[in-house]
């Protein structure tokens, strides 16, 4: 297997480089020159040879022709902040001619990194559909090594053509792409492709052009009910939003009272003044709701895990009061918790979180329930976003209602398998959902 490996590296690259280097005539011209030396080898039995020969000239002379009229330009990419998975984007690349030749028919083209997988990837992808292909394919799987370069990649950014472009000129040329993973896009270079006299080849030149595009998880029209609970106390207020603890907002300074706390002294007023002066702090009550978004993918960590992301950023969209605060809470490699609304993290912060986050694997579903449970006292409404019902899940949301927090539980399942018991749910059916990743518009927007 770890032969495969390395050699679909050079396969590929070999590829690339013929893709990129041929035009279309020219891929056809070196076909029939592999075939006519396959079927050339015995001159005496063949005339194929004489094809091999006139094919091996014309490339040949194709590609001297080339390097000889290479073009040169500089390119500069203007890009949007952000993109979605799987809508149609268009962005614009400037160009300017440097050369003392007008361009005429020229190709632009704008490449992505080409991030290889590692072994272990390789060796563990698996598909829909591939129980399907022949033993062949099976067994070496460059359709598999050809998949998880097109996800690494993310997309395909479509050729231009630049008609006319006189020397010193300048251009904008609109390029376009569709998203197919979230994450980030990381442009490499910027390539402007002249074909020879004989129409075989390209002659090409490179521009590194290093860029990003943030790619965010599709959203959907969705109502959030467990979203717009009732004000509860916040200890701390607004300021300390993010944090679990007792610290609170600070109002104004006043002078000491028996009984307050050192941790108010207000030191430099106190050297001031020559009196001790304290903090007036105020606590705060105001909408806080979360969203915990199940990591824990195990062997949902394709379909299932990225709908499970959309429907975190479809509730994370949902219309909310001005006032009010939304928690998400996750685990990747530790708990981590990011707070949004009333001065803390903007929406769009969060949706560049959720366009990043990736799958915790196999580990332990009671990090995430510990991270749940230590705010459920200050929550107006929580809403769970599960990859699986099984008892340690049910457990959380168990304890979840026990303390009278107000949920909205949604499960990732595909139809086809037998509806889960509802379980601590069962009293309220209303609030427990089972999603299929492949309706979810449908059934967000019911809810």
């Amino acid at each position: 297997m770890k032969i495969l490996y390395r050699a679909f590296r050079h396969v590929y690259r070999a590829g690339r480089w013929l893709r990129r280097r041929l035009t279309p005539a020219g891929a056809l011209a070196a076909s029939v020159l592999a075939l006519a030396a396959a079927f050339g080898a015995d001159t005496r039995q063949s005339n194929a040879y004489q094809v091999f020969a006139l094919g091996l000239a014309l490339l040949g002379l194709s590609v001297a022709l080339s390097m000889a009229r290479r073009p040169r330009f500089a390119a500069r990419r203007v890009l949007p902040t952000y993109a979605t998975v799987g809508e149609p984007l268009e962005y614009t690349l400037v160009v300017i001619n440097e050369g003392r030749r007008e361009l005429q028919g020229a190709t632009l083209r704008d490449h992505l990194e080409d991030a290889f997988p590692d072994y272990e990837a390789f060796r563990d992808a698996r598909a829909p559909g591939d129980e399907k292909r022949n033993w062949f394919d099976r067994r070496v799987g460059y359709q598999r090594w050809e998949r998880l370069l097109r996800h690494a990649r993310g997309a395909e950014v479509r050729e231009a053509v630049l008609e006319r472009l006189a020397a010193g000129g300048e251009a904008r040329v609109r390029m376009g792409l569709t998203p197919r993973r979230r994450g980030v896009l990381r442009f490499a270079a910027t390539a402007l492709a002249l074909p020879d006299p004989l129409g075989l080849s390209y002659a090409l030149t490179y521009r590194a052009a290093p860029g990003e595009l943030i790619v965010l998880p599709p959203r959907y029209p969705t109502r959030a009910r467990a979203l717009q609970g009732a004000r509860r106390y916040q200890p701390g207020g607004v300021a300390q939003a993010s944090k679990v603890g007792d610290s609170e907002e600070f109002v104004a300074l006043r002078e000491y009272r028996p009984g307050d706390p050192l941790r108010r002294m207000h030191w430099r007023s106190w050297a001031r003044t020559g009196r001790p002066v304290v903090k007036e702090c105020q606590d705060e009550y105001f909408v806080r709701s979360a969203l915990a978004l199940d990591t824990f993918a195990g062997r949902q960590a394709g379909t299932e895990f990225e709908a499970a992301v959309s429907v975190a950023a479809s509730f994370a969209c949902a219309p909310r009061g001005a006032d009010s605060m939304l928690d998400l809470v996750f685990v990747g490699d530790r708990a981590y918790t990011f707070t949004a609304g009333r001065g803390q993290l903007p929406l769009e912060g969060m949706l560049r979180i959720l366009a990043a986050v990736q799958p915790a694997g196999d580990g332990d579903f009671a990090r995430l329930s510990r991270a749940v449970l230590a705010r459920a006292g200050l929550l107006s409404g929580l809403v769970c976003v599960l990859l699986d019902w099984d008892p340690p899940r049910q457990d959380l949301v168990r304890r979840l209602r026990a303390l009278r927090v107000p949920l909205e539980v949604l499960v990732l399942a595909d139809a086809k398998r037998p509806a889960p018991d509802p379980g601590p749910m069962a009293d309220l059916p209303e609030h427990f959902h089972l999603l299929d990743p492949r309706r979810l518009g449908e059934q967000l927007a019911a809810l």
